[in-house]
Protein backbone atom coordinates (compact mmCIF):
# COMPACT_ATOMS: atom_id res chain seq x y z
CA UNK A 1 0.00 0.00 0.00
CA UNK A 2 1.41 3.33 -1.27
CA UNK A 3 1.31 6.46 1.13
CA UNK A 4 1.85 9.27 -1.39
CA UNK A 5 0.02 9.30 -5.19
CA UNK A 6 3.34 11.43 -6.31
CA UNK A 7 7.16 11.61 -5.69
CA UNK A 8 8.27 14.58 -6.65
CA UNK A 9 12.48 14.50 -6.71
CA UNK A 10 14.64 17.38 -6.68
CA UNK A 11 17.49 16.70 -9.04
CA UNK A 12 20.62 17.93 -8.10
CA UNK A 13 21.87 16.56 -4.75
CA UNK A 14 18.69 13.98 -4.89
CA UNK A 15 18.99 12.02 -8.32
CA UNK A 16 22.14 13.00 -9.51
CA UNK A 17 25.83 14.08 -8.04
CA UNK A 18 26.13 17.60 -9.96
CA UNK A 19 28.35 19.41 -8.23
CA UNK A 20 31.38 19.54 -9.34
CA UNK A 21 29.70 20.65 -12.95
CA UNK A 22 28.17 23.32 -11.25
CA UNK A 23 30.71 24.81 -9.50
CA UNK A 24 33.13 24.05 -12.26
CA UNK A 25 30.66 26.18 -14.64
CA UNK A 26 29.89 28.93 -11.89
CA UNK A 27 33.92 29.67 -11.60
CA UNK A 28 34.18 30.64 -15.21
CA UNK A 29 31.27 33.11 -14.18
CA UNK A 30 33.32 34.90 -11.74
CA UNK A 31 36.22 34.57 -14.07
CA UNK A 32 34.63 35.91 -17.30
CA UNK A 33 33.62 38.76 -15.81
CA UNK A 34 36.76 38.99 -13.41
CA UNK A 35 35.10 39.07 -10.04
CA UNK A 36 36.60 38.09 -7.09
CA UNK A 37 36.19 34.15 -6.59
CA UNK A 38 33.39 33.56 -3.70
CA UNK A 39 34.66 31.54 -0.55
CA UNK A 40 34.17 27.70 -0.70
CA UNK A 41 31.04 28.10 1.63
CA UNK A 42 29.45 30.97 -0.34
CA UNK A 43 30.24 28.96 -3.48
CA UNK A 44 28.55 25.25 -2.07
CA UNK A 45 25.40 27.62 -2.05
CA UNK A 46 25.21 27.73 -5.59
CA UNK A 47 24.12 24.26 -5.66
CA UNK A 48 19.86 24.31 -5.65
CA UNK A 49 18.91 27.51 -6.20
CA UNK A 50 18.65 29.40 -8.73
CA UNK A 51 21.81 31.30 -10.37
CA UNK A 52 20.85 34.61 -10.66
CA UNK A 53 19.90 34.47 -6.81
CA UNK A 54 22.87 33.47 -6.16
CA UNK A 55 24.76 36.09 -8.31
CA UNK A 56 22.61 38.57 -6.44
CA UNK A 57 23.85 37.30 -3.04
CA UNK A 58 27.21 37.79 -4.12
CA UNK A 59 27.03 41.79 -5.19
CA UNK A 60 26.20 40.99 -8.67
CA UNK A 61 23.18 43.52 -10.36
CA UNK A 62 20.23 42.41 -11.60
CA UNK A 63 22.19 43.52 -15.50
CA UNK A 64 25.34 41.51 -14.48
CA UNK A 65 23.73 38.27 -12.73
CA UNK A 66 21.90 37.80 -16.50
CA UNK A 67 25.17 37.92 -18.20
CA UNK A 68 26.50 35.83 -15.89
CA UNK A 69 23.93 33.41 -16.31
CA UNK A 70 24.55 33.03 -19.93
CA UNK A 71 27.74 32.56 -19.37
CA UNK A 72 27.10 29.63 -16.98
CA UNK A 73 24.96 28.03 -19.88
CA UNK A 74 27.12 28.39 -22.44
CA UNK A 75 29.74 27.13 -20.27
CA UNK A 76 27.10 24.11 -18.74
CA UNK A 77 26.03 22.87 -21.70
CA UNK A 78 29.81 22.34 -23.13
CA UNK A 79 31.07 20.94 -20.53
CA UNK A 80 29.32 20.45 -16.74
CA UNK A 81 26.77 18.77 -17.75
CA UNK A 82 28.49 15.80 -18.48
CA UNK A 83 29.93 15.87 -14.75
CA UNK A 84 26.88 14.19 -13.54
CA UNK A 85 25.79 10.71 -12.00
CA UNK A 86 23.23 8.98 -10.87
CA UNK A 87 23.47 8.12 -6.89
CA UNK A 88 23.86 4.38 -6.10
CA UNK A 89 20.57 2.65 -5.45
CA UNK A 90 18.71 5.62 -7.24
CA UNK A 91 17.59 3.26 -10.15
CA UNK A 92 16.42 0.51 -8.01
CA UNK A 93 14.97 2.94 -5.84
CA UNK A 94 12.78 4.92 -8.97
CA UNK A 95 12.02 1.31 -10.18
CA UNK A 96 10.47 0.18 -7.36
CA UNK A 97 8.48 2.95 -6.64
CA UNK A 98 7.23 2.93 -10.67
CA UNK A 99 6.06 -0.91 -9.79
CA UNK A 100 4.13 0.45 -7.15
CA UNK A 101 2.01 3.29 -9.30
CA UNK A 102 3.59 5.89 -7.70
CA UNK A 103 3.49 8.96 -10.11
CA UNK A 104 6.99 10.30 -10.12
CA UNK A 105 7.97 13.72 -11.11
CA UNK A 106 10.88 16.18 -11.11
CA UNK A 107 10.59 19.64 -9.67
CA UNK A 108 13.96 21.51 -10.20
CA UNK A 109 15.12 25.22 -10.82
CA UNK A 110 17.70 23.91 -13.00
CA UNK A 111 16.71 25.92 -16.71
CA UNK A 112 14.27 23.14 -18.09
CA UNK A 113 16.06 22.39 -21.09
CA UNK A 114 19.10 21.57 -18.57
CA UNK A 115 16.89 19.18 -16.97
CA UNK A 116 15.56 17.55 -19.48
CA UNK A 117 18.87 16.72 -21.32
CA UNK A 118 20.20 15.12 -18.08
CA UNK A 119 17.38 13.13 -17.12
CA UNK A 120 17.64 11.85 -20.75
CA UNK A 121 21.48 11.38 -20.43
CA UNK A 122 21.22 9.57 -17.21
CA UNK A 123 18.51 7.12 -18.33
CA UNK A 124 16.44 8.59 -16.15
CA UNK A 125 13.58 9.81 -18.82
CA UNK A 126 12.15 5.90 -18.39
CA UNK A 127 10.88 6.73 -14.86
CA UNK A 128 9.50 9.74 -14.79
CA UNK A 129 6.02 10.79 -15.76
CA UNK A 130 7.19 14.72 -15.92
CA UNK A 131 9.82 16.30 -15.35
CA UNK A 132 9.52 20.08 -14.50
CA UNK A 133 12.47 22.91 -14.60
CA UNK A 134 12.55 26.58 -14.52
CA UNK A 135 11.24 28.42 -17.88
CA UNK A 136 13.98 31.25 -17.41
CA UNK A 137 10.96 33.82 -16.85
CA UNK A 138 9.38 35.17 -13.20
CA UNK A 139 6.82 32.59 -13.66
CA UNK A 140 8.27 29.93 -13.35
CA UNK A 141 11.79 30.59 -11.63
CA UNK A 142 11.47 29.75 -7.87
CA UNK A 143 11.31 26.12 -6.11
CA UNK A 144 7.88 27.30 -5.06
CA UNK A 145 6.87 27.81 -8.68
CA UNK A 146 7.86 24.70 -9.79
CA UNK A 147 6.57 22.75 -7.71
CA UNK A 148 3.31 24.07 -8.15
CA UNK A 149 3.86 23.49 -11.81
CA UNK A 150 4.36 19.91 -11.32
CA UNK A 151 1.39 19.36 -8.76
CA UNK A 152 -0.68 21.36 -11.62
CA UNK A 153 0.18 18.73 -14.10
CA UNK A 154 -0.93 16.07 -11.83
CA UNK A 155 -3.58 16.71 -10.20
CA UNK A 156 -4.24 18.77 -6.91
CA UNK A 157 -6.42 15.38 -6.23
CA UNK A 158 -3.65 13.16 -5.20
CA UNK A 159 -1.65 13.29 -2.26
CA UNK A 160 2.39 13.92 -2.78
CA UNK A 161 5.83 14.26 -1.38
CA UNK A 162 8.71 16.33 -2.22
CA UNK A 163 12.04 14.78 -2.32
CA UNK A 164 15.13 16.98 -1.68
CA UNK A 165 18.31 17.80 -0.23
CA UNK A 166 18.27 21.70 0.96
CA UNK A 167 16.63 24.36 2.64
CA UNK A 168 15.05 25.02 -0.94
CA UNK A 169 13.62 22.52 -1.47
CA UNK A 170 12.44 21.79 1.74
CA UNK A 171 10.84 26.06 2.09
CA UNK A 172 8.95 24.81 -1.10
CA UNK A 173 7.18 21.91 0.21
CA UNK A 174 6.35 23.72 3.02
CA UNK A 175 5.18 26.76 1.29
CA UNK A 176 2.86 24.45 -1.33
CA UNK A 177 2.02 22.11 1.56
CA UNK A 178 3.49 18.71 0.46
CA UNK A 179 5.31 16.68 2.66
CA UNK A 180 8.60 15.97 2.57
CA UNK A 181 12.13 13.85 2.67
CA UNK A 182 15.28 15.12 3.18
CA UNK A 183 17.87 13.63 1.82
CA UNK A 184 21.36 13.61 3.91
CA UNK A 185 23.51 12.17 0.95
CA UNK A 186 22.86 15.67 -1.07
CA UNK A 187 24.29 19.10 -1.01
CA UNK A 188 22.76 19.94 2.18
CA UNK A 189 22.10 19.83 5.63
CA UNK A 190 19.95 18.52 8.37
CA UNK A 191 19.69 21.67 10.16
CA UNK A 192 19.00 23.81 7.42
CA UNK A 193 15.96 20.93 6.49
CA UNK A 194 14.56 20.58 9.60
CA UNK A 195 14.11 24.75 9.30
CA UNK A 196 11.03 24.04 7.96
CA UNK A 197 10.04 20.12 8.89
CA UNK A 198 11.23 19.54 12.84
CA UNK A 199 10.01 15.93 12.73
CA UNK A 200 10.91 15.04 9.00
CA UNK A 201 11.89 11.99 7.60
CA UNK A 202 15.53 12.31 7.08
CA UNK A 203 17.21 9.33 4.52
CA UNK A 204 21.02 8.79 4.08
CA UNK A 205 20.92 6.75 0.93
CA UNK A 206 18.00 6.22 -1.61
CA UNK A 207 17.05 3.53 -0.88
CA UNK A 208 15.64 4.51 2.21
CA UNK A 209 13.11 6.58 0.29
CA UNK A 210 11.10 3.40 -0.63
CA UNK A 211 9.54 2.40 2.81
CA UNK A 212 8.17 5.70 3.67
CA UNK A 213 6.60 6.50 0.37
CA UNK A 214 5.57 2.60 -0.12
CA UNK A 215 4.74 1.93 3.77
CA UNK A 216 6.76 -0.87 3.87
Amino acid sequence: MKKYDIALFDLDGTLSESGEGILDCVKMVFAEMKRPLPDGKTLAGFIGPPLTDSLKRCGFSEEDAEKGLQIYKKNFIATGIYKNKVYDGMFETLEQLKENGVLLGVATTKYQPFADKIIAMLQLDRYFDFVGGSSGTPERHTKVQVINYVLDHFGRDKKAVMIGDTKFDAEGAFTTKVDFIGCLYGYGTREEMEKYFPNTILVTKPSEIIPVILEK
